[in-house]
């Protein structure tokens, strides 16, 4: 017998639009589904009809997911109340009814009468940026007391556990999501969700086993990959690239394009970037030790360059990066073929707002978008990039 369910899907901020064909593209299989979010949440919803849920469950884990965080299994969706919502008791109360009145049996295919069991969980609690005077500790405290009602012989763990029992609320501009809630739901209202997370592998340490204090997240770099879009037997350059996440990523994503990283640090790419490189055992993908003021490769040798920038709140060193982003600038103009593009993340949104309008530089390049995103909890901005024509004198 078919059923609907509800999947949510936690993906990079801002790249909400990239990580949904991604995640559509990966699960082809599924009949009729329906995809739903918003920008700068880091949300995609799923609405689809499956005949089972642990083979929907299988079938998820079977399946690369690259450009997401988690997967939630949504087992209840309810609108908090207005004036419930100002308190703090009452918010707890009807998060723990909420709990209690959930159809954990639609999610979780366990029988909570076995006394025997060995089976454990962990309830966690995202406020997802709505602010409210009830800690999240102490909200997923009370789910888990609410859940324990219903499956009595499970432990708690807060590690190696079985399943995460996982709840959020949000607000949503979303009409497509809207228009699924009781009339009066507005982008005003909180929507609660309660659901439990489908096991992956850990997506942070993946293709890697070096990592460095800025090291992009890999479901990030990979996003940032397919923003580019690369093409069979282009070079794509990450002038900046650390311990080698966007290089590796989009080496292991597209096979036929070249990927190649350079970094100014010896260390970092002699050992980590290297190591990573070999732990992946790619092929198309090469490091160099380099220096994004003045780029060794001769005129217009790249089509693309993808590059997590250095940040004065990451770098500590904000009166640094004032004198690099002129610099690299100008020699990603150098080194790019004539219709090349560049995709530069930042956080120093005036810095390269003030560059880009130098006059000099606005004869160089043409601005396509300005994206927001969000990286570690920080704000930062996707900048694309495409090379003007030489201007004839």
């Amino acid at each position: 017998m078919s059923k609907e369910i509800h999947v949510l899907f936690h993906v990079p901020e801002g790249l909400e639009s990239v990580a949904t064909k991604d995640i559509e593209a990966s699960l082809a299989d599924i009949q009729q589904p329906k995809y739903s979010f918003e920008p700068k949440t880091g949300r995609v919803h799923l609405f689809c009809t499956v005949d089972s849920i642990d083979t929907f469950k299988q079938y998820i884990q079977s399946v690369q997911l690259l450009s997401i965080y988690s997967v939630t299994l949504v087992a209840s969706e309810s609108v908090i109340p207005g004036d419930t919502f100002q308190e703090l008791q009452p918010t707890y109360d009807y998060i723990s009814d909420q709990t209690k009145r959930a159809p954990w049996y639609s999610v979780i295919a366990e029988d909570p009468q076995d006394e025997n069991t060995t089976i454990s969980f962990r309830a966690t609690f995202k406020k997802e940026q709505i602010k409210h005077k009830a800690p999240s500790q102490e909200i997923a405290g009370y789910i888990g007391f609410a859940f324990s009602d219903f499956f009595k012989h499970w432990k708690v763990k807060m590690t190696d556990f079985t399943y995460e029992i996982v709840s959020l609320w949000f607000q949503t501009s979303d009409a497509a999501y809207l228009n699924r809630l009781p009339a009066g739901v507005n982008n005003q209202s909180v929507i609660l969700l309660l659901g439990v997370d489908i096991p992956l592998k850990d997506q942070r340490q993946r293709n890697r086993v070096f990592v460095g204090r800025t090291s992009l997240n890999p479901c990030i770099a990979y996003c940032l990959a397919l923003v580019a879009d690369p093409k069979p037997g282009q070079v794509i350059l990450d002038m900046c690239c650390g311990t080698g996440t966007i290089p590796i990523e989009g080496a292991s994503r597209f096979k036929d394009v070249f990927w190649l990283g350079s970094e100014v640090k010896v260390k970092t790419v002699a050992e980590k970037a290297l190591g990573n490189v070999q732990h992946c055992e790619l092929k198309n993908v090469d490091l160099m030790l380099g220096d994004g003021r003045k780029l060794c490769f001769r005129d217009g040798l790249i089509d693309s360059i993808v590059s997590d920038w250095p940040w004065g709140i990451r770098e500590n060193s904000f009166q640094q990066i004032q004198g690099l982003y002129p610099k690299f600038v100008k020699q990603m103009y150098r080194v790019l073929k004539p219709d090349g593009k560049a995709y530069i993340v930042t956080q120093g949104h005036k810095l390269m707002k003030r560059v880009l309008n130098y006059d000099w530089c606005q004869k160089l390049w043409t601005v396509d978008e300005v994206l927001p995103i969000g990286i570690g909890g920080l704000d930062a901005y996707l900048y694309t990039l495409s090379k003007n024509a030489p201007v004839s004198v």
